[in-house]
């Protein structure tokens, strides 16, 4: 506002804010005049029109005319000079939040999801498990994992790796419950998935295995035009081809393609990057953007005289995968401890109950095989030879294989510190059998450098792969994306999913200028521990022990004869069971936070935080949960309760520090909530409130509250058509923002099992209820209403109707049926 246009008004107070001149209503705090022009002046304990802090957080200090006040207490004077963003001023606020943080213990995000490549909000879709709530944490995975059929039966699991659930029993099973709500969506003939407005942009995408279906759905997400190119005849890589089908059932897979495919993505199967065309014809077809997820298709070769009577492991899954029957012989040798080693392993055993080793220098442990995978074919019979390296290998006059093998030992540290094996001295040991596959590492190829002139342009890797940006897969090229194993190297499905997905909000970005709209986000966490030997086990004192529900499974002896499914995946019964064993690890807090994104601004270490739990969590209220180890001891919660129902008490050190706290809640509490929303740490928790989620994730709708007649204004916050939280709207006339704790607390009847979602009739007494229509229940009740006007008529009304509504019932009872027989709960 400048003076010309506030010429009419009453006489406002000039000042200048950061050398910008602003105006402000006389009385007017220097917080809200900043505010008002659009200047954010840092806050922690400032509640309106309410009593100071006994322990102001002294955040918002301002520089007035050189000097040092409280923003939230001075109000504005004419001439002010007020600096809010000086130097010495961050520095101070800096130090100000190391000394809350340094009595703040808590997650802010939970391990799990902290872990998780893709970021997965872990705990969230868990919690919507336990919930009954199937669907929406299916759609919860999919924001960040587009292939949740594909990764749940293949992930490393790094998210049950650092499960705190460990330290009393046994992980979460986050990857079989995945599995299940994937299931279950598939036995109600699975998701519909919601595609963007026509963007006008076109991208084109080479590889159509995870990587490229990935980064496919989200580009398709946003309305642009998708074309794969795929140099097979169908859809999957290294999912179809490379994994077998006991483990990933090719109809699952296709389950997860048809998806993406019906969102309208163009699909051009055999068609070879290098044969049929190369980048410079994708840019001559108008493609804006290109990703390349071809995957890593090659193999390290076996380093020994003989090398040519050997079974290329990645060929051999091919084969296998694709129904071809193979001979393999009745003895069959693995070499290396490869995923592609076990793969191949398992399903050689299955062609004809065959005896198969898997041969490896090193010891078991050290497999490059998820260790689940090798206990698996142990159980299969494989045989496991360690410690040992092939020398040399000859085709028999019979026709069978000869392995000349050595032990191993490991040798002297090279360079970086690794211990490599060598053969030991004298060893040599003798295998004979009737097939050898190779089952090494894979590695890079760099031949499509040749393909054409912007391929020999792209920047490579000393390993041969195509150099991308981490966060956005981008290449040395503008407009050239690479994602998946030909730029990481060999990674685990989830690892690629998450890099098509990185790459598809970087093409969206470079395409329109605009970011994916997402919630603001930052890696700042406050930890319990990111080690679990940091974890104080006072965390856990009282805990109930309950182990994991085991995954279903076919036996071993069955298995062996076939190539069907093994795991069978949990019922509903024990997914639910097993997603209640979540110790909720991070905060549900998280949404209304301000201590995290302020000490992420001021660059405050989560190290700061405290490291030891100081009283234990509060859990005895109906409708809050009480964490004091996560109190700053800003007071908003106990000045923000009208019934004076809250308490906030510490005790110092000599040195100032904080080393008692406690919260309580007392008799006169009404559950209306109001400290919970007031709370800016998480300290104070809903009970309900089951998904941590970030500021501004979710949607928000305006509302009534249903629960009488007052017409109070809601908020009702959703995610993926669940409500997970209501609170009062500041701007409603009846209530200005408050509840009561029904309305605040007690929507959950909305989802109950036993809600009518339609009419049910019976036409006497003795006989059953049977749904119907609503003409066919309208119609009967407008019929008999003729037989029983008077005393033979009664009404009950509800306290969730509106006063309108009421009114209407009780003049209906009492003009047209003619008795005053009208009764309400409420009296209304």
């Amino acid at each position: 506002m400048t003076k010309k246009d506030n010429a009419a008004a009453p006489e406002p107070v000039w000042l200048t804010i950061n050398e910008q001149e602003v105006s402000a209503p006389a009385g007017t705090t220097i917080l809200n005049a900043a505010r008002e022009a659009g200047i954010e002046i840092p806050h922690l304990c400032h509640l309106e029109n309410k009593e100071d802090s006994p322990r102001p957080c002294l955040m918002c200090l301002v520089e007035v005319n050189g000097e040092r006040q409280r923003a939230c207490r001075t109000t504005v004077a004419e001439g002010m000079a007020i600096v809010s963003n000086s130097k010495e001023l961050t520095e101070y606020r800096k130090a100000r939040l190391k000394e809350l943080a340094a009595h703040h213990y808590g997650d802010c995000k939970p391990p799990c999801s902290l872990t998780c490549p893709g970021g997965i909000n872990v705990q969230g879709y868990i919690n919507l498990i336990a919930k009954g709530e199937f669907e929406a944490a299916l759609r919860l995975i999919k924001e960040q994992n587009p292939l949740p059929g594909i990764v749940c039966r293949v992930c490393p699991r790094f998210c049950e790796s650092r499960c705190r659930r460990i330290l009393l029993d046994e992980a979460i099973s986050i990857n079989h419950l995945k599995r299940f709500v994937v299931d279950q969506a598939n036995i109600k003939g699975g998701l519909v998935e919601a595609v963007g407005e026509d963007s006008g942009h076109k991208v084109a995408v080479i590889g159509g295995g995870p990587a490229g279906l990935s980064c496919a759905y989200y580009l398709r997400k946003q309305g642009h035009d998708v074309y794969i190119y795929e140099a097979d005849t169908r859809l999957g890589g290294m999912a179809r081809y490379g994994i077998p089908n006991f483990k990933m059932p090719h109809y699952e897979l296709d389950r997860e393609i048809e998806v993406i495919v019906g969102m309208g993505v163009h699909i051009r199967t055999g068609k070879k990057w290098g044969r049929d065309f190369n980048l410079s014809d994708l840019r001559r077809e108008g493609y804006e953007s290109i990703f390349v997820g071809t995957g890593m298709a090659k193999q390290q070769e076996l380093d020994i005289p003989g090398r040519a009577h050997v079974l290329d492991g990645l060929s051999f899954l091919r084969r296998a995968n694709s129904g071809e029957k193979i001979n393999v012989g009745a003895k069959v040798l693995l070499v290396g401890g490869t995923k592609v080693a076990l793969e191949a392993a398992r399903s050689a055993r299955r062609m004809g109950n065959v005896d198969v080793t898997v041969l490896y220098p090193r010891a078991k442990v050290e497999m490059a095989a998820p260790q689940r995978d090798i206990l698996e074919a142990e159980k299969e019979g494989i045989q496991f030879f360690m410690m040992a390296t092939p020398l040399n290998l000859t085709k028999t006059d019979q026709g069978t294989m000869r392995m000349e093998i050595a032990r191993t030992v490991l040798g002297e540290p090279d360079k970086r510190g690794m211990r490599h094996p060598i053969p030991m001295e004298g060893s040599l040991l003798v295998w004979e059998g009737d097939t050898v596959i190779n089952g090494q590492a894979q590695e890079g190829d760099s031949s499509f450098t040749g393909f054409g002139e912007i391929e020999a342009q792209l920047t490579l890797t000393p390993k041969n792969a195509i150099k991308a940006n981490p966060s956005t897969m981008a290449s040395n090229l503008k407009g050239i994306y690479a994602g998946g194993e030909v730029a990481s190297g060999s990674r685990s499905v989830i690892q690629a999913v998450d890099a098509g997905r990185r790459a598809a909000e970087a093409i969206h970005k470079s395409m329109t200028g605009k970011p994916v709209v997402k919630p603001a986000d930052g890696r700042f966490n406050f930890t319990k521990g990111k080690k679990f030997e940091d974890v104080d086990m006072t965390n856990f004192t009282g805990s109930s022990v309950a182990l994991s529900e085991a995954m279903p499974a076919r036996s071993a002896s069955r298995r062996i004869a076939d190539f069907d499914q093994v795991e069978l995946g949990y019922s509903v019964e024990m997914a639910v069971s097993e997603a209640k064993r979540c110790l909720q690890c991070g905060c549900t807090g998280l949404s209304k936070c301000t201590l995290r994104p302020m000490s992420q601004e001021h660059k405050v270490a989560p190290r700061d935080g405290a490291v030891r739990l100081q009283c234990p969590e509060k859990t005895d209220h109906p409708s809050i949960r009480i964490d004091a180890n996560k109190c700053v001891l800003c007071h908003r919660c106990e000045r923000s309760c009208p019934y004076e129902a809250i308490a906030v008490s510490y005790k110092e050190g000599e040195d100032g520090s904080v080393t008692e706290k406690d919260i309580t809640i007392n008799e006169k509490c009404v559950s209306c909530g109001v400290c919970v929303d007031a709370c800016p740490t998480g300290t104070l928790m809903k009970n309900h409130l089951i998904l941590p989620l970030l500021p501004g994730e979710g949607e928000v709708t305006d509302s009534v509250c249903t629960y009488c007649g007052t017409g109070c204004s809601t908020k009702i916050h959703t995610k993926n058509n669940v409500i997970f939280e209501i609170k009062g709207d500041p701007a409603g006339a009846s209530n200005h923002g408050e509840l009561c704790v029904k309305g605040r607390f007690g929507f959950d009847f909305y989802n109950s099992p036993e809600r009518l979602t339609m009419p049910l009739l019976r036409e006497d007494n003795d006989g059953p209820f049977r749904k119907v229509s609503w003409d066919e229940a309208l119609g009967f009740i407008a019929g008999r209403m003729k037989e029983y006007k008077g005393e033979k008529f009664a009404a009950l009304s509800s306290a969730r109707c509106t006063n309108e509504d009421n009114y209407l019932l009780q003049k209906f009872t009492r003009k047209v049926m003619e008795t005053n027989s009208i009764d309400h709960c409420a009296r209304l």
